[in-house]
């Protein structure tokens, strides 16, 4: 199983930007995505182009322009048993944060993390939905394995964004944004990419549009599959893929 989870920044925006060419030629089974900022109705005609190809379930947010998530599956591959839609609870939901689906053997867990914001006032909000994420990961994990996908909005270690000096008050990098990153992990949910890259420097997932950040390689590692120990013992890679452009983000993705 080939997954893909990308922070996107708009569907309409990286449709323009070549993205049914790249997953044409990549060709995972599934891709998550996050912030598509658009409803149905807004992307109708790409979703009829990419139908040959993708069966394409969005989870957008009330807000227009705001949010979103998503999940594509490739036609051909393994169809998933079935597709939720939210979290069950509508302070998360009506912003469209979370995709999920159960195949065979596994669940795919698909989240677009809350933003603490620069005055830290939804630091509470995104930990309140993360613990809700998490939950639900420990409850689905004791009968298949389980991937949480997505952007999580928090860099977990000092080898995870360029300057972590300068960002210990910043949100995404605060000490209780971090600490929720270790009770997953002690839980038994890794950091698939810190399985197969421990020690691995300067691997980011989001850079800055100012300042040419992308090109400086100043960037922060946001963009994670966090994996219960059955898909672990599963793996067999797992990478960011930095030269993949259309976003602040990049893609990445596991093979298991």
């Amino acid at each position: 199983m080939h997954i893909v989870t990308w922070n996107i920044n708009g569907l309409r925006a990286v449709a323009q930007k070549g993205f049914a060419n790249w997953f044409t030629q990549h060709s995972p089974d599934v891709i998550a995505l996050q912030e598509i900022k658009a409803t149905k109705e807004n992307v109708l005609t790409l979703l009829e182009e990419w139908k040959d190809h993708y069966e394409v379930w969005l989870n957008p947010a009330e807000r227009l322009g705001y949010s979103g998530t998503a999940l594509m599956f490739k036609k051909g591959s393994e169809r998933p048993i079935k597709v939720h839609i939210g979290i069950g609870d509508d302070k998360f939901d009506c912003e469209g944060r979370f995709i999920w689906a159960e195949f065979s053997d596994f669940y795919l867990l698909t989240g677009y993390f809350p933003n603490g914001k620069d005055d830290h006032s939804r630091v509470d909000y995104k930990l309140e939905f993360s613990r809700k994420v998490f939950e639900l990961a420990k409850k689905l994990s004791k009968t298949k394995g389980v991937l949480i996908a997505g952007d999580l909005n928090t860099a977990h270690t000092e080898i995870d964004l360029s300057r972590p000096k300068a960002n210990v008050n910043t949100t995404g990098f605060l000490p209780h944004e971090r600490a929720f990153l270790d009770e997953m992990v002690a839980a038994g949910f890794y950091d698939a990419f810190r399985v197969m890259n421990p020690g691995k420097i300067e691997e980011y997932t989001w850079w800055s549009y100012r300042g040419g950040c992308r090109g400086k390689n100043i960037g922060w590692r946001l963009d994670y599959f966090f994996i219960d120990e059955k898909i672990k013992t599963r793996m067999k890679s797992v990478k960011n893929l930095q030269d993949v452009m259309g976003s602040d983000h990049c893609p990445v993705e596991i093979v298991f």
